[in-house]
């Protein structure tokens, strides 16, 4: 059941992301064209700011999902109904801080713009952004329960045709109005409809979650589930810091305008990220289930299946950017919005090391192994931003992304790989090591035969981009 339950949640992500990802081009196109790239900075700015309110969730999803595998997984209604609800309350508290921690915010949107900004109506976007963002709280406890029970995939196809309407709506009132207010309303009023869809889907099936009766949880799991949140806290301080500011600081050092070039390049990799990510990620709830029933062996023997497609899929990939994310830049959006080579290879290198730790990241966080290491991205982020800070003044762009790459080899690379090798297969380290760099070299090796062969060709245009694709999808597989 698990496996089918992963193939399932593997294939209908997939295929959403398939479309997503084209209309997604579409999209990006038509909004270039009709409103500029600072408008991109923007959009990019208030997401980064408004993901910074979210550190206040401090995980509490996260550890509630754990805590609700082993009750799926024995049918203890009474359990999953009180972690429902606790989950539920909890959110709707949550809804209420982060809007009031939105009103203090907003009088220092200014300092986040050097140079300022030619947009206008600022302060009406901002708070497009915050209702959106407090809205996808309001059935948060609904979409783990069901994420949880390894059926994303029920839902995934409504959210497939409510991306398409937002995609295709959002269209159509760029070129008829060039509006971005109303883009951005369109938007959230599909948002809206699709949360209440999709929470009728969830009562339909967990009909028993509907009850009015009041249930509690017990002393054991609610010390875990606190232990728990303290320590994801500080996970999620230190992955935003890490992960989430980028933005921020490409907006405060150097202008919006080169977050709106930086964000093609990110969009991109984003969509191929969604694309990959069900791959990997799929079988995330089926890991949760597993590590709850199975013995070590067999969780090492599924580790070490996920750890070869993670390479598999992240060597291949990143050399395909390599050859063909600047080509497909200049005929997707036209000349003179690309970044300097030295930023793209950072850029490149960032990927590569995100998605080679996804097996490990999946393993760590479904076994619950979330304290030990509660430190490690507090001291992360430090090195991150201060690493940045630094090297801006030398490298530019590149230096704001250099330290993104300093400060995740220096510390999770390893540590979380430690932890999961220590704790959950009983196993040493090295292991994980020796098969890295061994992936590592294959990947470099694979990418300078892939370039040189890519470099022959000097055919330009859609052709060029389809034979330059062929070589990269061959050559290293």
């Amino acid at each position: 059941m698990r496996t089918k339950n992963s193939i399932k949640n593997i294939c209908i992500s997939i295929l959403t992301q398939i479309v997503i990802t084209l209309l997604g081009f579409v999209s990006r196109k038509v909004f270039i064209d009709n409103l500029g790239t600072e408008y991109l900075g923007i959009n990019g700015l208030l997401s980064n700011v408004l993901s910074m309110l979210s550190l206040v969730e401090g995980g509490i999803g996260t550890s509630i999902v754990y805590n609700l595998y082993k009750p799926l997984a024995e049918n203890d209604e009474p359990r999953i109904i009180a972690l429902v609800q606790l989950y539920k309350k909890l959110y709707g508290i949550l809804a209420i801080i982060i809007f009031g921690l939105s009103l203090t915010l907003y009088p220092f949107l200014g300092i986040l713009m050097k140079d300022g900004s030619t947009v206008t109506s600022i302060n009406i976007i901002y708070f497009i952004f915050v209702s959106k963002n407090i809205i996808s709280y309001l059935n948060a406890h609904k979409w783990s329960l069901i994420n949880a029970d390894q059926k994303g995939y029920v839902l995934a196809k409504y959210n497939l045709i409510f991306n398409i309407l937002t995609t295709v709506s959002k269209i159509i009132v760029l070129v008829v109005t060039n509006n971005y207010i109303l883009f951005l309303l369109i938007e959230i009023a599909i948002f809206v409809i699709q949360n209440l869809w999709n929470g009728k889907v969830v009562n339909e099936r967990y009909p028993y979650i509907k009850t009015k009766k009041k249930y509690t949880i017990d002393k054991e799991i609610k010390s875990n589930l606190i232990t728990n949140v303290k320590a994801l806290f500080l996970h999620n301080i230190g992955s935003y810091c890490v992960l989430g500011t980028d933005n921020i600081l490409i907006s405060t050092f150097i202008s919006v305008k080169a977050v709106g070039l930086y964000s093609n390049y990110t969009m991109i990799i984003g969509q191929l990220s969604s694309l990959l990510n069900p791959i990997v990620g799929g079988i995330g709830a089926s890991v949760g289930n597993l590590i709850a029933t199975e013995n070590k062996e067999k969780n090492y023997e599924i580790f070490n299946v996920t750890y070869l497609i993670n390479f598999w899929i992240y060597g291949v990939c990143v050399i395909f950017l390599y050859n063909l994310l600047e080509p497909f830049i200049n005929w997707w959006l036209g000349n003179d919005l690309l970044l300097d080579k030295l930023t793209f290879i950072i850029i490149l290198i960032n990927f590569y090391l995100s998605g080679m730790r996804n097996s490990i990241i999946t393993f760590k966080s479904k076994a619950g192994i979330f304290t030990n290491d509660k430190y490690v991205p507090i001291i992360e982020s430090i090195i991150n931003l201060g690493s940045s800070i630094i090297l801006v003044k030398y490298f530019g762009l590149s230096g704001i992304l250099m330290g993104t790459t300093i400060s995740t080899i220096v510390l999770p690379l390893w540590v979380q790989a430690k932890l999961v090798y220590n704790k959950i297969f009983n196993k040493s380290v090295s292991e994980y090591f020796k098969k890295y760099f061994l992936y590592l070299g294959i990947t470099i090796g694979a990418g300078i035969i892939t370039t040189a062969l890519c470099n022959m060709i000097f055919i330009n245009g859609f052709i060029g981009l389809i034979i330059k694709g062929i070589i990269c999808v061959v050559v290293p597989n």
